[in-house]
């Protein structure tokens, strides 16, 4: 417990002293958060598949997500995803920092209470700093410097996508009497059709994160959001197709999962969307310098899409 302590907190109180501290600009914060998201995701659904296939086994009793200590997950994503990445400010290369990640999740894995073989050992670091520590250290990179914005979109775009369809209705699923079994129980040909109405939201969304990226060079979170008005592609015909996109894939996938809380949820993500519409509107920024964007947002509908 006191080792599971100081991995969990010292990491916290160096990222929140990193978030204050006046060196670093809005640009890195942003950086080092979008490096946790993935990290977090990365490494939880890693861990879960080598505990499912007996790779490894946590010989802890509480805190556990599907069997995972979430404490634990979450040390690592702050380590791997927050704090290695700013390493690059120390001028140090990527294959230096890569080996630091390996080395830093070995040791993190040596002294937790983790059970597995000296072979399985060495195959679990690799895994988890090639799909965890890796990407989240790129896209915080990218992120700070502001490059390769299509790489870190498409990034961005698959934690979020991981949030909404996986982790949030497994959150759900942990506090209700809720779970998997009605869409794990359907056959392939009825999931299929169950799935087929998510492909207008999946248009919506990527239609929206597409011409944010290319048109508007910048990205769906409102910390790194476009440079430049967007009004190509689906933005010609409805200016919130992200918010919409969103909130029809949420409530349909209530549906196909079998979830009334998720579908619920839907409808509370309206509403904070338009009360926090200044936050939640990625472009909102761009209006201070573009004498375009009041017309456009008079002229283009918010949540109904025009004809022409």
């Amino acid at each position: 417990m006191i080792i599971r302590s100081i991995l969990l907190l010292l990491p916290l109180c160096m990222w929140a002293w990193l978030l204050v501290h006046p060196r670093w600009t809005s640009r890195d914060i942003t950086a080092t958060f979008l490096g946790f998201v993935w990290s977090f995701h990365a490494t939880l659904i890693t861990s879960i598949l080598f505990l499912r296939s007996d790779t490894l086994s946590f010989l802890i009793d509480d805190t556990l997500f599907y069997g995972v200590p979430l404490d634990w997950i979450i040390s690592q994503a702050i380590i791997m995803g927050a704090l290695v990445p700013l390493t690059r400010l120390w001028g140090w290369n990527n294959g230096w920092r890569v080996l630091l990640q390996f080395a830093l999740i070995a040791l993190i894995y040596s002294i937790t209470n983790l059970e597995m073989t000296k072979s399985d050992f060495t195959w679990v670091v690799l895994v988890t700093t090639t799909i965890a520590a890796l990407p989240a250290m790129l896209l915080s990179d990218w992120t700070a410097m502001d490059r390769h914005i299509g790489k870190r979109a498409i990034l961005q775009s698959v934690a979020w996508a991981v949030l909404l369809f996986w982790f949030f209705p497994s959150i759900l699923f942990f506090f209700t009497a809720e779970d998997w079994s009605g869409f794990q129980q359907r056959d392939w040909l009825t999931t299929g059709l169950y799935l087929l109405p998510l492909l207008l939201p999946a248009y919506l969304l990527i239609s929206a994160l597409y011409h944010f990226a290319i048109e508007g060079g910048g990205t769906a979170f409102p910390y790194d959001p476009p440079k430049r008005l967007v009004t190509q592609g689906i933005y010609q015909y409805i200016s919130n197709p992200m918010q919409v996109g969103i909130s029809l894939a949420m409530g349909w996938w209530g549906i196909v999962i079998q979830s009334i809380w998720l579908s619920i949820s839907a409808v509370i993500a309206v509403i904070l969307f338009i009360v926090f519409k200044d936050v939640c509107n990625g472009s909102c920024a761009i209006g201070l310098d573009n004498p375009d964007w009041e017309a456009y947002q008079k002229t283009v509908p918010k949540w109904w899409p025009r004809l022409r």
